[in-house]
């Protein structure tokens, strides 16, 4: 009986350790994401051309705003930075009662989202296009940070490309914006209040 109990334990512990291979990543708590964010600056630091960026990012209803800056800057921004921020900002997540959703901004702005944004500001375009890529088939892209594979899987998807997606956890969403940024982004974790993302992005 003893000797069963162990077997089972080892056994146990074998398939917790495959599944854990399976998965292949370990997803950091959105708590640990939110602190780094706080870390990080909240000035306008655009993008540098031809630099990869990779980072996690966490959006809120206070910080609905998505913009594709240098790593150094804040990737979740508030509605009060909307004037600033110009054409920095990207992309809108919004939260609903089924399905969340990421927005281009002047898609946002034309359903009347940004209604609070005075004065008026002029937005570049984004598209989005949700990709057949697994979770780990796109960290392991990401970790690569080759730029025309990157470029290449974000234009073949995107040739279907549409200014609102619906998100679910473990979806893999490319990107492209209207002055040469592409992206993709992996939503790790969707909750009423809070979207937490994986992500990877270069301006050419």
């Amino acid at each position: 009986m003893f000797l069963k109990k162990i077997k089972m334990k080892v056994m146990l512990t074998m398939q917790n350790r495959v599944l854990q291979v399976k998965a292949g990543r370990t997803r950091a708590t959105s708590s640990s994401v939110v602190q780094h964010q706080l870390a990080l600056s909240q000035g306008i630091i655009p993008a540098v051309r031809g630099e990869y960026y990779s980072y996690p990012s966490v959006f809120t209803e206070e910080r609905p705003f998505y913009v594709l800056m240098k790593c150094k800057s804040n990737k979740a921004r508030l509605v009060c930075e909307a004037a600033n921020l110009g054409s920095e900002i990207n992309a809108f997540f919004q939260f609903k009662e089924e399905y969340p959703r990421i927005l281009s901004i002047k898609a946002a702005d034309a359903l009347g989202l940004l209604e609070e944004i005075v004065p008026r500001v002029v937005f570049n375009d984004t598209w989005f296009a949700p990709t057949s890529l697994t979770a780990e088939q796109f960290l392991k892209l990401r970790a690569g940070r080759k730029t025309e594979e990157l470029l290449e899987v974000c234009q073949k998807v995107l040739v279907n490309r549409q200014v609102v997606t619906e998100l679910h956890e473990d979806l893999v969403v490319a990107l492209m914006t209207g002055d040469g940024k592409y992206g993709m982004f992996l939503v790790e974790e969707v909750t009423p209040s809070l979207i937490q993302i994986e992500a990877c992005h270069i301006l050419l």
